[in-house]
């Protein structure tokens, strides 16, 4: 992966630029590894079907106004 960085006066480096593909592929890799970690997260949690969910939140109620 072919990267540059941006540094201060000082030296110091405070950015790094890489190209847009490794960015892409670095995204996804993230994006997929929080996925999984919300996935896991409800893995015990109480599944509802279709109807049982919209009736426990009122979806789809008509409001008598």
């Amino acid at each position: 992966m072919t990267k540059s960085y941006i540094i201060d006066d000082q030296g110091n480096p405070t950015a790094v630029v890489i190209d847009y593909e490794s960015y892409t592929k670095i995204e996804n890799l993230l994006l997929d590894y929080g996925l999984g970690k919300a996935m896991e997260e409800v893995e015990s949690d109480e599944e509802f079907d279709l109807e049982e969910a919209k009736s426990i939140s009122g979806f789809g109620q008509q409001k008598n106004e």
